[in-house]
């Protein structure tokens, strides 16, 4: 910690002064956008000790309208509320993220570290979500749906399958593996896994 803390004292307060400004400047813009901003620390030790760190492409619907108004802009598959959802479910909440993982991360590393900036910041034009979340409830229950771009190992196993969870873990899963992307639907109660994999088929529009 003293090393670190010397490390840091080090720094000019210039840059100090140029990291502060720029990162209230990419926050205010992230609030007010749904755009993902790549930033490169010059200083890793005043970032945790990570070199790049992200704001923004998080956003969260409270309506389901205001959630496909953003959804059906998106490119590949996305989310829809299902018309076999149980008697009684009704739209929670719901949430799309846009990608922290691609070749755009070394991209913004070598433009960081050949600007010689304290920070570097890059906005990322994004089309195809990483995560989409849908959150129904009917009171007392949850049901929700979702979808995650799979990782290299992830990808591995395919089509249709339950979670390994001890029997008295709730939420259960039925998992839905394509070539790139992961679909869930998670309940905490007990349904069947049949009705499970046609509640998620029919949510899933590609």
């Amino acid at each position: 910690m003293k090393k670190e803390a010397k490390s840091t004292k080090a720094i000019p307060a210039k840059d100090k002064k140029f990291i502060e400004n720029e990162m209230n400047r990419i926050k205010e813009q992230a609030e007010k956008s749904d755009d993902v901003f790549v930033l490169y620390h010059k200083y890793k030790e005043l970032n945790n000790g990570f070199d790049i760190s992200f704001w923004g492409g998080t956003k969260h619907y409270t309506t389901y309208e205001d959630y496909l108004k953003k959804a059906s802009t998106l490119e590949g598959s996305i989310l829809a509320q299902p018309p076999n959802l149980p008697k009684g479910y009704k739209f929670s909440k719901a949430r799309i993220e846009g990608p922290t993982k691609g070749k755009f991360i070394d991209e913004v590393r070598a433009e960081g570290k050949k600007s010689g900036k304290p920070i570097y910041v890059k906005k990322i034009d994004w089309k195809e979500a990483a995560t989409i979340r849908l959150e129904y409830t009917n009171g007392k229950d949850t049901l929700v749906i979702s979808k995650y771009t799979l990782d290299s190992e992830g990808s591995k196993k395919k089509g249709f399958f339950e979670d390994d969870f001890p029997a008295n873990v709730y939420p259960k899963y039925v998992f839905w593996h394509t070539d790139k992307f992961e679909y869930s639907i998670s309940t905490t109660t007990d349904m069947p896994k049949e009705q499970k994999i046609e509640i998620l088929k029919a949510a899933v529009k590609k």
